[in-house]
């Protein structure tokens, strides 16, 4: 089963066959200790002896009255991409105030009408993070995967760094929607396809596809793939586990091929400009597809956000691709950098957030495109 939640329903799953079961008990909320005869230095530097979560389903958010909102005209779509650095302490502290200032100005943005129709998270893992979507009053809301199995001892593997450990962590990936939620589906690295501290995490991919209005289903998928320097690990193995898991993002995308819905996918992809991530990355995507970089090709990117966009796209990190549905065609017509610079210079990230307005038409798409091969 997979989990969904929706504000006024919040224990709703769906099964990826097709069909609803209500309040299944057996998607209960589950936790374990790390005892210390488990710990490593890597793990104490994560949750400071916290309770993690065990291969059970994401806990339940809060539930909260659903806001009120406007869809954006037929056939249009908005899609906001954020890193919001919602890790827990000791990595990261006073990160609260920052989670709920970003699910406040989400929340006025739909007062005034202007809230994206969809948002992508990469690391939110703590509960203030998870609750974003809640405060921003989304009625749908989906986590990605939050398990992974133990990897074993894999040659080179670091216990110091936590490698050769199951993952301590969710994905931290999470999409928010107005729209109703027609599919999901969940899929981890698998096992030794990450380096170095990365691996506390089980990131992967979350596909989730949507009912349109105007427009029919679309598939919106999220990922956040192995950092480099941060990872901890040395560059050589941190870029072969990148490799991997581009490889295995080709993989679940050339298996959507005969699906008739257009994609659009977001993220952390931490590619930079690194020429071995890009090569791996364009094994898997087709850089044509890249959101910011069409509108910036076609004149289309705000001029009044330019810094934020030139540091957007030279950090190369968070970036939106779409690519048509067979009978779909979508194109990013817009941008906007909700999430950027901070009057005062600071940002409540350590990442920018945008947003890409796609149009939806039903004109002669053309079809998915995907390398051949994952290199």
């Amino acid at each position: 089963f997979i989990e969904l939640t929706r504000a006024r329903n919040l224990r709703s799953l769906v099964d990826p066959r097709g069909g609803w079961a209500m309040n299944d008990r057996r998607n209960s909320k589950r936790t374990r200790q790390i005892w210390p005869g488990r710990w490593t230095p890597a793990a104490l530097m994560l949750t400071g002896g916290i309770t993690v979560a065990s291969a059970a389903p994401p806990p339940r958010p809060t539930e909260a009255a659903p806001l009120a909102f406007a869809l954006p005209a037929s056939g249009e779509l908005t899609v906001l991409t954020y890193n919001v650095k919602g890790l827990p302490w000791p990595v990261a502290s006073g990160r609260e105030q920052a989670m709920a200032r970003i699910g406040e100005r989400l929340a006025a943005m739909r007062r005034e009408g202007r809230q994206p129709g969809v948002v992508v998270l990469q690391e939110a893992f703590t509960p203030q993070a998870k609750a974003i979507g809640t405060a921003a009053g989304y009625a749908w809301q989906v986590q990605g995967p939050y398990a992974r199995s133990e990897p074993g001892n894999p040659v080179g593997a670091s216990w110091y760094l936590g490698e050769t450990q199951a993952a301590m962590l969710d994905s931290g990936l999470a999409i928010f929607s107005d729209y109703p939620v027609l599919a999901v589906e969940r899929s981890a690295f698998p096992q030794g396809n990450c380096a170095g501290y990365d691996c506390l995490a089980a990131k992967g991919v979350l596909l989730v596809t949507l009912d349109v209005p105007g427009a029919g289903p679309v598939t919106v998928a999220a990922t956040h793939l192995n950092s480099r320097k941060a990872s901890g690990a040395p560059f050589a193995r941190a870029n072969a586990a990148y490799s991997r898991q581009a490889a295995f993002l080709g993989a679940v995308m050339r298996g959507r091929t005969q699906t008739s819905a257009p994609l659009i996918f977001a993220g952390d992809f931490n590619r930079g400009d690194r020429p071995s991530r890009i090569a791996a990355l364009d094994g898997a995507l087709d850089r044509s597809d890249e959101a910011l970089e069409r509108l910036a090709a076609a004149g289309r990117l705000d001029g009044a956000q330019r810094g934020d966009f030139s540091t957007i796209r030279r950090r190369g990190r968070t970036l939106q691709f779409a690519s048509d549905g067979r009978m779909l065609r979508v194109e990013p017509v817009a941008a906007q950098v909700p999430f950027g610079t901070e009057p005062e210079g600071t940002m409540l990230s350590d990442h920018l957030g945008y947003v890409v307005s796609y149009r939806l038409s039903p004109r002669g798409a053309r079809p998915l495109r995907f390398a051949a091969s994952a290199r």
